[in-house]
């Protein structure tokens, strides 16, 4: 099983490490394709660029006797001249292109082994949005034949890490009986076969549906590659979607016909007056000098600024992850392309509850309304949701959330939404406050769980902090968001309140000590959870007594925590023991 530790979370992406034979990549990122026979970027060139990763062809390798041989000799890092890791592809492209390829899949699945890839890739079948029913059966058979033979293989190619890809094309049932059993024979990464004919004509929404299908029979703790996929402007669709990696020789394929890249679209060259980047070529080099180039000098040029913006776009995407504004990046991004924006709106309304399943429940950037696909956002539908079961004396009106309780002003994401709204001018009373979001986040239950509410405000900011009932502090409000975090006697407060499991991780009796004096609580260390846990949820870790150990902020949705063997799920804020 791979080595996956999730660091940060945002949609339904992620900022996490997967360890390789080769060190730990860093995702989501992008693996530019080498082609040895026609090497327009140099391996050194890409490490320098700033590519972590690339892909190459396995059976390109294989078909030229001195490529085979001397990666056989030397390893594949030193026979192409890339010490970072390498994931190889296995021939498939070249099977959906022409029909055939000159090995069996236990062949290149061997070789692959033999010559030291990071990520080795099953012969599977790609499809296209043209593909008849029957060629789509024939296809998914012969794919999953090929994950069986892999399966029958796996003790022999241990070490590398394999990539098992469900096919299905444009028939969703095929898609869901290929992805059940791909995900049933447990590869360590995932592929979705970006769908042919259909990327071409620039059909993001299939593309993006396709993703969607496949990721819900997918074991969350595996990391889902999307092949083919070299646009940067939907880069950030599909990662906020779920996708973790993704491939293409787009960088040099668009140089070869002229193409220069953007963020946001791909211009051609001859229509340039100057160049609106500051890469390396940019920086050195006019559009009048680039276009006056002898053909083979410009493409280079021009493929060396493509990889530039793709590996640029992936660290911004990286940076919204981190910071919270991934969502807000891709509306700016699908914006620039009207196909880009109808997959989205139609991702948003179709997949609403499984998006909103792995949504944050907090965010420390706000979001900014930029169109009425802002409306449709996981965290917008959550909290409208939520306030319409909300009772108060006094409401604030907003367009996108409708009416809100007053105690809510401040707290995420009624007081981080930046929208054309008037600012809200009244001010909620202590009580109103804290009662509004100990409803909104624990539930109604929990306004029974104190007494004689007061707070302490900061003498700096003037803002609430500490909470008290019955002069006994039971949390503070957290500045950056609103939330209430609660202490261990708060915790032991509303716990006597919600009913069970509600807004609990119930953890094992051999892990209760360790808990209780401050351990991160890890996925195995689970024996029960409330099933409405998101990621960045506040919750109360108890033993099945229902006694408090400790309590935190989870990592993992609940849908989530069963698929890890280790990795922390819930950082402890305040513990019940002290430390050894």
């Amino acid at each position: 099983m791979p080595d996956l530790k999730v660091k940060r979370r945002d949609a339904s992406a992620r900022i996490a490490e997967l360890s390789t034979k080769s060190g730990k990549l860093l995702l989501p990122n992008f693996f530019p394709v080498f082609n040895p026979n026609k090497p327009v970027v140099t391996p050194e060139e890409m490490k320098r660029i700033g590519v972590e990763a690339i892909i190459t062809n396995s059976y390109i390798i294989y078909k030229n006797e001195k490529l085979r041989e001397d990666a056989l000799r030397r390893g594949i890092h030193s026979a192409i001249g890339f010490d970072g890791i390498i994931m190889t592809d296995s021939g498939a492209y070249q099977l959906y292109r022409y029909g055939d390829v000159e090995i069996s899949n236990k062949e290149i699945l061997r070789f692959q082994h033999a010559i030291g890839t990071d990520i080795g890739t099953i012969l599977d079948v790609p499809m296209s949005s043209d593909m008849s029913r029957e060629e789509a059966e024939r296809g998914v058979n012969i794919t999953i034949e090929h994950a069986m033979e892999w399966k029958s293989l796996s003790n022999e190619l241990r070490g590398t890490l394999w990539l098992g890809t469900p096919q299905g094309g444009p028939y969703d049932d095929l898609v869901r009986e290929s992805a059940k059993r791909i995900s049933e024979l447990g590869f360590d990464y995932y592929g979705v076969g970006s769908i042919k004919v259909a990327l071409e004509e620039y059909n993001f929404t299939m593309q993006a549906d396709l993703l969607m299908k496949v990721r819900m029979f997918l074991q969350p703790n595996k990391p889902v590659h999307f092949w083919g996929i070299g646009l940067p402007s939907s880069f950030s669709l599909f990662v906020a979607l779920g996708a973790d990696t993704f491939d293409s020789a787009s960088y040099a394929l668009y140089a070869a016909e002229g193409r220069y890249m953007t963020p946001e679209r791909t211009i051609p060259l001859e229509e340039l007056e100057e160049l609106p980047c500051s890469c390396p070529v940019c920086s050195k080099y006019s559009a009048k000098e680039i276009k006056e180039m002898e053909r083979r000098e410009r493409e280079r040029l021009i493929s060396i600024h493509n990889l530039y913006v793709s590996v640029q776009e992936m660290k911004k995407i990286r940076t919204a992850i981190r910071e919270g504004w991934l969502w807000n990046l891709v509306q700016e991004r699908t914006r620039a392309h009207p196909k880009l924006l109808k997959a989205l709106i139609h991702i948003l309304w179709r997949y609403r509850d499984e998006l909103e399943e792995r949504e944050p429940v907090t965010k420390r950037s706000a979001i900014f309304y930029s169109g009425p696909e802002t409306l449709m956002r996981p965290e917008v539908i959550r909290a409208r949701r939520i306030v319409r079961k909300l009772e108060a004396k006094r409401f604030f009106r907003t367009s996108i959330y409708g009416d809100v309780p007053l105690g809510l002003k401040y707290t995420f994401p009624f007081g981080q939404t930046v929208s054309m709204d008037e600012d809200v001018k009244d001010e909620p009373s202590d009580e109103e406050m804290i009662l509004s979001i100990l409803s909104y986040q624990f539930g109604v239950e929990a306004t029974r769980a104190f007494r004689n509410l007061k707070v302490r405000r900061s003498r700096r900011t003037g803002m609430p902090r500490d909470v008290y009932s019955d002069d006994i502090r039971i949390g503070f409000i957290r500045p950056h968001d609103g939330f209430f975090i609660p202490s261990i006697e708060g915790a032991k407060l509303l716990i006597k309140v919600l009913p069970w499991p509600m807004c609990r991780v119930v953890v094992k009796k051999e892990h209760e000590d360790e808990v209780a004096r401050g351990t991160t609580v890890f996925s195995n260390f689970v024996e029960e959870l409330d099933p409405n846990i998101r990621p960045h949820s506040e919750v109360i870790v108890v033993n099945k007594l229902d006694e408090v150990l400790a309590t935190g902020k989870t990592i993992l949705s609940a849908s989530e925590v069963r698929y890890f063997e280790r990795h922390p799920f819930v950082i402890i804020r305040h513990h019940s023991l002290h430390r050894n």
